[in-house]
């Protein structure tokens, strides 16, 4: 499987290809590399396979994997090249370093196709709606490279630039960081001419250890070389934001455009005398897509243009999706922050509904120190809120549980750690014309609930 990406542009064998990885080739092949992988499974004929080591996994283990779905060379570490050549009869590239010769390769891929204008987009939550969104506009005015789902971290990011061709005008892609250092390595890959930063908020932090860490690190996406940066009015610890950067960055904010609230329905925006509709819901997946719009409106893209690209425009799957039908799901599943969770619940509790409104919340990871404030915090909001049910599901959860309790919530709660318990509490108390929101992190998986919610909103039909 290549997943769209165009390194067979290259037109280089594995011999060619190592000088641009700083490695040294073993076995001489007249095959063409096509693509890159580091997962063995997603191998195919040209494949070129990085045998990455992990925490754990060791891409060592399935080099020979790699080889029977149709890879053409392997990348591995120099003092295990001898190794990989007696297990594979491919080609063996031995580097001094795997991860950084991926990240070499990807380098150089961009040196050798440059044309199109690179726009790298970062922050705690908003990147992938935002690039979504502004990958649809500049789609309206020539051929658009985009990250590829959610691959923007030191692994994701290289594989997505492969799919960058040189036929491409735009290339729109996600730079997601979790620790320090690794912004320097994405934009070293990447050099975006713009960039954007969603927002700083608690997340990661076990890594990061600070939010003003978080803020220093991010703000590395504004290199020295780039033109134009753009950053939301809102963010927290804008003055030490646009102090690192070094330039006086755009500001943006939902006000910017005139919005009218649809629900659940969406945003009704004027821009410039044009009109349209775009299917996200609450009020920080609007400023998301008024992000978008100004780094459109910066490249020169007209409002016309603006308004007809995102005529119906909506998230990706996970991110304030509605599922409508009896029951009414709001899926908020790919992931969960603070920011994120006590926006949408701030959002959905205003909501006119003429049915209860329940949640089912899942744990909000990687908050490091601030885990149990953040969970305390949530409680406390549900606890103001309009609605009447509460399943919270996870350890980290028990926190928002015991908040609950001491702030006397008047409607339903229930907690537990055991997932199909969870199941039980939450189909056996649903009604018809409820409204649920499904909000965690990712690696929780709380969407598992969908299926079931859904099918007895069918026998409801």
């Amino acid at each position: 499987m290549t997943s769209g990406q165009h390194l067979g542009n290259l037109g280089l064998t594995p011999p060619r290809l190592a000088p641009l990885m700083q490695g040294v080739c073993f076995g001489l092949s007249r095959a063409l590399v096509t693509n890159a992988q580091i997962d063995s499974r997603l191998c195919g004929p040209g494949s070129l396979f990085f045998a990455l080591g992990g925490e754990r996994f060791d891409g060592f283990s399935f080099i020979a994997d790699g080889e029977q779905r149709g890879a053409v060379a392997v990348v591995v570490p120099i003092h295990r090249a001898e190794e990989a050549r007696a297990l594979s009869a491919m080609s063996v590239i031995g580097v001094d370093d795997v991860l950084a010769a991926l990240h070499r390769l990807a380098a150089a891929y961009i040196d050798a196709i440059r044309g199109a204008t690179l726009v790298g987009i970062t922050g705690s939550v908003g990147k992938t709606t935002t690039k979504e969104a502004l990958a649809t506009i500049l789609g309206g005015s020539g051929p658009t490279a985009r990250t590829p789902g959610n691959l923007n971290s030191e692994y994701g990011l290289p594989l997505s630039v492969f799919t960058l061709s040189p036929h491409d005008r735009y290339g729109v892609f996600e730079l997601g960081i979790d620790h320090v250092g690794e912004m320097e390595r994405l934009v070293s890959i990447l050099r975006p001419s713009h960039a954007l930063l969603t927002n700083i908020g608690i997340s990661h932090l076990q890594k990061f250890g600070s939010v003003r860490t978080t803020a220093t690190e991010k703000a590395k996406i504004f290199h020295p070389a780039v033109q134009a940066g753009f950053i939301s009015e809102g963010c927290t610890h804008l003055p030490l934001i646009e102090a690192s950067a070094g330039r006086a960055l755009t500001r943006y904010q939902h006000t910017d455009v005139q919005a009218i609230d649809l629900g659940l329905d969406g945003w009704r925006i004027s821009w410039h005398g044009h009109h349209f509709t775009v299917r996200t819901v609450g009020r920080h997946l609007l400023e998301d897509v008024v992000g978008a719009i100004t780094v459109a409106d910066s490249l020169g893209i007209g409002a016309s243009t603006i308004a007809a690209a995102l005529e119906g425009f909506e998230p990706m799957s996970g991110r304030t999706s509605v599922k409508s039908g009896p029951i009414t799901i709001i899926d908020d599943t790919y992931n969960a922050s603070l920011d994120s969770t006590r926006g949408i619940l701030g959002y959905l509790s205003t909501l006119s509904w003429k049915g209860a409104k329940k949640v089912v919340l899942g744990p909000m990871k990687e908050l490091g120190s601030e885990s149990r404030r953040a969970h305390r915090l949530i409680g406390h909001l549900l606890a103001t809120s309009s609605f009447s049910q509460a399943h919270l599901y996870g350890e980290e959860m028990r926190d928002a549980k015991d908040e609950l309790a001491r702030l006397g919530y008047r409607g339903t709660v229930t907690w537990t750690e055991d997932f199909f318990e969870l199941g039980e509490q939450v189909n056996k108390t649903i009604r018809e014309g409820d409204l649920v929101l499904l909000k965690a992190s990712r690696s929780v998986a709380i969407d598992r609930l969908i299926p079931s919610l859904q099918a007895r909103g069918h026998r409801y039909a």
